[in-house]
Order: C-alpha cells, then sequence, then structure tokens
C-alpha cells in the first residue's frame, strides 16, 4: 500500500496501483444491512407459540430453522412480486427508488443474496428480459448504499407501502404479510394457463414443499407438475425463443449457464455457437420437423413481434410433447451435442432449470447460506450499529479493506490458485459485489478475469 498524508492510500493489485475499490462507508452500511438482516431472523425464530398459533397459517413450522427456511421462501415469492411490477418502471433517479419503488427488508435481502452469486447474476441480468431492470437499478443503490439502507432500516413513507401493496396485493411488512401470504400463481407448462397453488399444505406437497405436485384443472390431457417440470417448460421456451434484431447481444436467448466465463462475463459468441449445436438436435426441430438456421447477424430477417411470439409458442410445445416434459430426455440429448457430454458445462446448464422462476440459481439456498455469515458477523459484533463509527471499528474495517486488496493481488498472482478468504476480508468482497457493474469492471481491469465467488 502506497500512501501520503495528502492522498488516498494506492494498493497494488499485480502490476497496477489503485485507490480504494471499496469504501469504508459502504463497508459500513453494508453491516448496517446485515444487522437489519440479522434482527429479521431473530423475530422470525423467536415467534411465540402463542403468536404462531393466533396469527399464522395453521402450516407455520413450529421448528425454528423450518420456520425461517419458510419465511425465505415467501420472501422470494415477494422478490419475484416486486421484479414483475418494477420491470415496468424506469427507474434511474434515486428519489423515485426511495419514494416509491424501494422494496421491503426481506425482498432486499433476496436481491442482496443474489447479488452474492455475481457469475450467474451478472448473467441473468443480461439474459432475462424480466430482470434486466436490475443493471440500472443497481447502479443507482451501489451509488447510493449508505442511503439505500438508511431507508431500509426506518419506516416506510406512505408513497412505498401503498405502491408496494397497490402492485402485489400484500402487506409491506413482511411478518404481516407472511400472515396471509399462502399461495402463489404457477403456469401450467402444457396449456400455459395460470392457475392458484398452495405454498403449504397437509399433504407436503405445497409450492415451497420438497414434494411439490399440482394439476392443472384446466384440462384433463395436463400432466401433474412439480418443479422439474416447471424447470423443463423454462428450457424449452429458452431453447425455442429466438429474436429477430441487429445486435448479437439482443439476437436470441441464450440457454443458462452458456454465456458467463470468467474470461469474458458476456461471451455472446460462445453462447451462440451453443445453442446452434443443440438445435441441430432432431429433438428440437422446428414444428414443421425441419432445423432452424441462424439467419446471418448482419441479414436478420424483419419478422414482427407477433410473428416470432407465435412460433415460439408453437416451438416450445412442440419440444415439451416429443420429451414428455422430460427434463432428463432433454439432458440426455444435449449430452450427445455438448463437447464433454454431461461435464461441468452441460451440468451448469442443467442446474439453472430447477423449477420456472426466472433466475438461474435457488435463491431460498442462497439466502440461507447468506445467513450462516450473517450470524458470523453477527455474533462477532461487527453489525452492531452502535459501534461501527468508534475508532476500534474503524480500525478494523481498514485493516479489511487493505487486506481484501491483498487477497485481490495474491488471486493476480496465482491464477490458477484457490484461495479462501477469511471473514474480514470476505465482508469487503461482499460489499464489492453489491456494486455489479463496479465489480464486473474492477475484475477486468485487475485480475484480467471474472472473480465468482
Amino acid at each position: 500500500m502506497v500512501s501520503s498524508s495528502d492522498e488516498p492510500a494506492l494498493y497494488a493489485i499485480g502490476q497496477a496501483f489503485t485507490s480504494p475499490l471499496v469504501s469504508m462507508s459502504h463497508v459500513k452500511g453494508h453491516l448496517r444491512l446485515l444487522h437489519a438482516f440479522a434482527t429479521l431472523r431473530s423475530q422470525i425464530i423467536n415467534l411465540s407459540e402463542r403468536d404462531i398459533e393466533d396469527k399464522f397459517p395453521w402450516f407455520t413450522p413450529h421448528n425454528k430453522d423450518k420456520r425461517w427456511a419458510w419465511f425465505v421462501g415467501l420472501a422470494v415469492e415477494r422478490f419475484e412480486l416486486w421484479c414483475r411490477w418494477a420491470s415496468d418502471r424506469d427507474i434511474n433517479d434515486i428519489n423515485d427508488l426511495l419514494q416509491y419503488y424501494l422494496p421491503p427488508l426481506d425482498v432486499f435481502m433476496v436481491w442482496h443474496a443474489y447479488m452474492l452469486n455475481p457469475g450467474w447474476y451478472q448473467e441473468d441480468v443480461k439474459r432475462v428480459s424480466s430482470l434486466n431492470f436490475l443493471q440500472n437499478l443497481g447502479l443507482v443503490v451501489g451509488t447510493h448504499l449508505d442511503t439505500v439502507v438508511s431507508c431500509l432500516v426506518l419506516d416506510p413513507s406512505l408513497s412505498r407501502t401503498d405502491g408496494w401493496t397497490n402492485a402485489t396485493q400484500l402487506p409491506f411488512d413482511p411478518i404481516k404479510s407472511a400472515e396471509v401470504h399462502a399461495t402463489t400463481i404457477v403456469k401450467c407448462p402444457s396449456c400455459r394457463i395460470d392457475f392458484i397453488s398452495p405454498l403449504m399444505d397437509s399433504y407436503e406437497t405445497g409450492y415451497l414443499q420438497e414434494k411439490f405436485s399440482a394439476k392443472c384443472m384446466n384440462s384433463a390431457m395436463c400432466p401433474q407438475i412439480t418443479k422439474s417440470m416447471l424447470g423443463t417448460g423454462k428450457l424449452a421456451k429458452d431453447i425455442s425463443a429466438n429474436g429477430t434484431c441487429e445486435d448479437m447481444r439482443d439476437y436470441q436467448v441464450y440457454l443458462a449457464g452458456t454465456l458467463y466465463t470468467s474470461s469474458d462475463p458476456y461471451d455472446y459468441e460462445r453462447a451462440r455457437t451453443i445453442k446452434e449445436k443443440i438445435l441441430k438436435s432432431p429433438m428440437f426441430y422446428l414444428p414443421n420437423g425441419t432445423q432452424h438456421r441462424f439467419t446471418p447477424l448482419d441479414n436478420s430477417p424483419r419478422q414482427s413481434t407477433n410473428q416470432v411470439l407465435s412460433l415460439q409458442k408453437d416451438w416450445e410445445s412442440v419440444i415439451l410433447n416429443r420429451v414428455e416434459f422430460s427434463k432428463d430426455a432433454i439432458q440426455h440429448e444435449m449430452s450427445k451435442i455438448i463437447p464433454g457430454g454431461n461435464g461441468k458445462l452441460l451440468l451448469r446448464i442443467m442446474s439453472a432449470y430447477t423449477d420456472g422462476k426466472p433466475w438461474s440459481l435457488d435463491l431460498v439456498g442462497a439466502v440461507l447460506r447468506q445467513g450462516t455469515f450473517v450470524e458470523k458477523m453477527n455474533d462477532l459484533g461487527w453489525t452492531n450499529a452502535s459501534s461501527l463509527n468508534e475508532t476500534d471499528a474503524t480500525i478494523r474495517l481498514q485493516s479489511a479493506v487493505t487486506r481484501y486488496h491483498a487477497f485481490l493481488d495474491l488471486i493476480y498472482s496465482s491464477p490458477k490458485s484457490f484461495f479462501v478468504p477469511t471473514l474480514d476480508i470476505d465482508l469487503v468482497w461482499h460489499t464489492h459485489q453489491l456494486i455489479p457493474s463496479k465489480y464486473e469492471e474492477d475484475c477486468l481491469r485487475f485480475l484480467n478475469r471474472f472473480l465468482d465467488q
């Protein structure tokens, strides 16, 4: 580290020197956020038996860990509702975000865990149209992280709660919402009709339960629906979705897990090549039995959106019927085509299609895993808001920032090695990831690759 009394510290990463990639104010703001998450978890796991019996649905788990997992499942459902609402808005102003669109704490907790899986997150917000809005919104949040955290931990404004309730039909307060949030909307992959499914039931077949199973009542021909089948529907949709525009980056829907590489987070040519190979299989031919052929990028056809959408829906249905709604059948066919058979690439692709959600990872699991780190930070007393501005805390966090840059320098010098960070380094690393576009830019600039976890 190079510094003087007049200038901020400069840190060495490889052959370069840089001012701090993560600010102290952001680290402190992040710790305040973790404290809020820990408080929320404590409120849920310490609910009294009387409250559970009197206020919450009969299926609310009495076991503390299971109750927290159930609550996180509800938070992920609420995150999806927020994405549907916010994706239609052009939110580029911090004041608009704070006044109207900043979600409740439980929903932000899910988004937080999502960003801490940067490989999947950065790919999804580029690849999935309904998540594109998170790119711009992430810039706003990253620039004003301290202000956002302050807003999250204070009582919400009336405009914020009213906007949320009108859009989602659920209470803003996550605990009050848990008292009434009992169902979700599921789209049948066969007939594409939405129907209401319980989140929990006595047979353990609710959407948030391991044995989820539901029957679409629209047609006797619709098969019994499982999460695996919903994932198969999502995969068939991505295989059959091919847009028509001049920019290769928007030319089609790429398969999850094919766009991101450590050297290039958005390797569009690789993703396109993989999809072209997959579409050569007769299993994935067009409804008329012919192979789909990509138009040269400089000569894209001018089909209307309606034409493209109509073809996509028919094509998706044909694929699902050919494989009899079996994800295993699709994986078996793709293993013949993708280099390495059932190797890392195919397993990464298939791991993104475990259910019908737009994201490519298990967000419930991501929040629960992150909860372990939050608990450690809380147990160490690092999240205690009253002590964050004390001299000892400032020295400790400054040391963590310094050690994080040394950690990056170590990674640069030994790119093939795997290093496990200590808790203090992990804290700063996570804080860096909460500004996704900057994190990506910094990784490529100083490490020549994108660092995913």
